[in-house]
């Protein structure tokens, strides 16, 4: 289409729209569209694999005897959403030691890491020395994240994904559990999407077995600057995608629920990618969600409004494609069994309670805290041991 005079009526209309009107709250790790998978990704359930129908709960007695002592180091786990997953690997209950390695020690992040117990390891995605030295003795790796939320795939990524594989096969690790996306095939050229299931490919290839972890969108969307401050302020939630269109989330906390579980049974879950979701909501049904969870005085009702997809080909073309994909197709995981393989995990709504979503004083970037009402099944999981 070109570019947009600024004097043209399309770009006033453009720039009429606020932040929080345009853009949606898609910028969670996402799929990979196009490339075939490396290996198979069997559904969670399936009969092709016969024991991947156990539960995992019920399987920690013998787990936790084989995996006592196992060294695992965590990737990525000091931004909002790697804390968020730590919070769930330690309530997983998974006897594994948990090593967290950043390239600062001292960091406020990396202090808080220490306070839950948690030896932090000093490495670098970018200097293959540093992680040598980091995973030297490490039996499995749970990576997070590669590099930072980006409105486009961060090239570096892959760069780092190499570097992070080839030292792994050095180091004799036996597992790496991957923070990837859903969506897998889907054909919509996203490139966060592409990249995410390049890395995994990466991994593949280095000959470490691998279990990817396909999330659909991260529940912490909705506590972004771009997606909270309408609604709460405005009772305006606009989200790009039809109003009866089923958008799968996840919260970052499952997944290290998730991420534990697959580390206390290595054997069950080496080798297999599956889409992982805890909820499924339309818009309007998010909307009813919002409504219940409004701060005292809040606008009521939340109501779902659907900029128009075009706005997003002038700000990016991903975020397009992005819209276009959630519209027409959506993420496919089977949340049901999802739930039901790995107990404990959070609704969309008891995730709002659990991090306190509605008191305005609280920011995405202060960080992700579950100190609001749990669900009973949720709190009661046995701790992991994060000692060294």
């Amino acid at each position: 289409l070109g570019p947009v005079s600024k004097a043209s009526p399309l770009r006033a209309t453009i720039d009429s729209w606020s932040p929080d009107m345009y853009t949606m709250a898609v910028l969670a790790p996402l799929g990979t569209a196009g490339a075939k998978p490396a290996r198979s990704a069997a559904p969670l359930l399936s009969k092709q694999s016969p024991r991947a129908g156990t539960r995992i709960i019920a399987r920690f007695a013998n787990s936790e005897q084989e995996n006592d002592g196992k060294k695992v180091l965590l990737i990525g786990a000091t931004g909002v959403t790697g804390r968020s997953a730590v919070e769930g690997l330690l309530t997983s209950g998974s006897k594994v030691q948990l090593l967290a390695m950043t390239r600062n020690t001292s960091s406020p992040a990396a202090e808080a890491l220490k306070s839950k117990q948690i030896q932090v390891v000093g490495g670098n995605l970018d200097d293959s020395e540093s992680l040598d030295k980091a995973l030297s003795g490490i039996d499995m790796v749970y990576c997070h994240a590669l590099s930072t939320d980006a409105a486009q795939a961060d090239p570096a990524e892959v760069l780092r994904a190499e570097r992070l594989a080839h030292a792994a096969a050095r180091s004799g690790c036996k597992l790496i559990v991957y923070n990837s996306t859903g969506g897998r095939g889907c054909g919509y050229g996203i490139s966060q999407m592409d990249q995410k299931h390049r890395v995994e490919d990466i991994f593949t290839a280095s000959g470490v077995p691998l279990t990817s972890l396909q999330v659909a969108m991260f529940m912490e969307e909705f506590w972004k600057k771009y997606t909270r401050p309408p609604i709460i302020n405005k009772g305006s939630f606009p989200f790009s995608i039809p109003g009866n269109k089923k958008l799968q989330l996840l919260a970052a906390r499952d997944l290290g629920l998730v991420a534990g579980s697959v580390l206390a049974d290595p054997s069950t879950w080496s080798g297999r990618s599956f889409e992982v979701a805890g909820d499924e909501l339309t818009p309007e049904e998010l909307c009813e969600v919002f409504s219940r969870q409004q701060p005292p005085g809040g606008p009521q009702p939340v109501k779902h409004s659907r900029p128009p997809a075009f706005l997003f080909w002038f700000l990016n073309k991903d975020l397009w494609k992005i819209s276009r994909f959630l519209s027409d197709k959506g993420f496919t995981a089977n949340v049901a069994a999802t739930r039901s393989q790995f107990p404990g995990m959070l609704s969309f709504e008891e995730f709002l309670v659990a991090t306190r979503w509605s008191d305005p004083s609280r920011s995405y970037e202060q960080g992700i805290v579950y100190d609001g009402p749990m669900p009973r099944s949720s709190t009661t999981q046995k701790v992991v041991s994060s000692q060294v």
